[in-house]
């Protein structure tokens, strides 16, 4: 079995307590002497949790029916764990581990994000899979510059803002659709004024989220 002869510190990223379980115990094995921390999902998105570390190991379950084709899409959806820890300005080796039905499109994802992308399949049948793939991404992240760490954070956080200005306006919309009936209701005065403001604050929020499009394209 390829080892990582090095202590380092690995984030573990999974939603099920049997997956952390089960990682934990190939990392002791790959990893003898490595600290493993367990960061949730909401930590990701908090500003004051710190997220250092040599490596993180994100394990998702994104389900071999996710019909995402698309890489940007992807990031924005299944791997959005991995492309927030980008966000925030990690830059340790990552190693992102997926079920999914095609593997390139798994890889050319990781790679956008500077990780190496690992079939869950692949990973189960032997840990040894899981220690090839921590290996390539140490020795392709000891090789990143200062510029490509900016880089990566940059493209991170702009499929990040994608991600939240798709996830506000869904509910939006709907809040819009549900006040924009109501105007059409026998209302008091007070009731009307109180369904105008509603639909105009809609529509404030709707041009605020609208300007995140210019800090994904930049």
């Amino acid at each position: 079995m390829t080892t990582v002869a090095k202590q380092v510190v690995v984030l573990l990223y999974s939603v099920s307590e049997d997956r952390r379980a089960l990682l934990r115990a190939e990392l002791s094995m790959i990893l003898p002497e490595s600290s493993v921390r367990d960061i949730a999902g909401d930590s990701l998105a908090a500003s004051g949790v710190e997220l250092t570390g040599d490596a993180a190991l994100i394990d998702l379950d994104c389900g071999e029916s996710s019909s995402h084709r698309d890489t940007n899409a992807l990031l924005r959806k299944e791997l959005q764990p991995a492309t927030l820890l980008r966000a925030r300005g990690f830059r340790g080796a990552m190693v992102v581990i997926a079920r999914m039905p095609d593997e390139r499109v798994l890889c050319d994802a990781a790679e956008s994000l500077g990780a190496v992308g690992l079939m869950r399949t692949c990973g189960d049948a032997s840990p040894s899979e899981l220690a090839k793939a921590l290996s390539r991404a140490f020795r392709s992240n000891a090789l990143v510059t200062d510029e490509l760490v900016r880089a990566r954070r940059i493209f991170a956080a702009g499929q990040a803002a994608l991600a939240l200005q798709h996830a506000i306006n869904n509910p939006l919309a709907a809040l819009m659709a549900e006040a924009q009936l109501l105007q059409l209701e026998e209302l008091k005065a007070e009731q009307r004024d109180s369904v105008d403001r509603m639909v105009e604050l809609c529509r404030r929020i709707s041009v605020l989220v609208r300007q995140l499009d210019a800090i994904a394209d930049g």
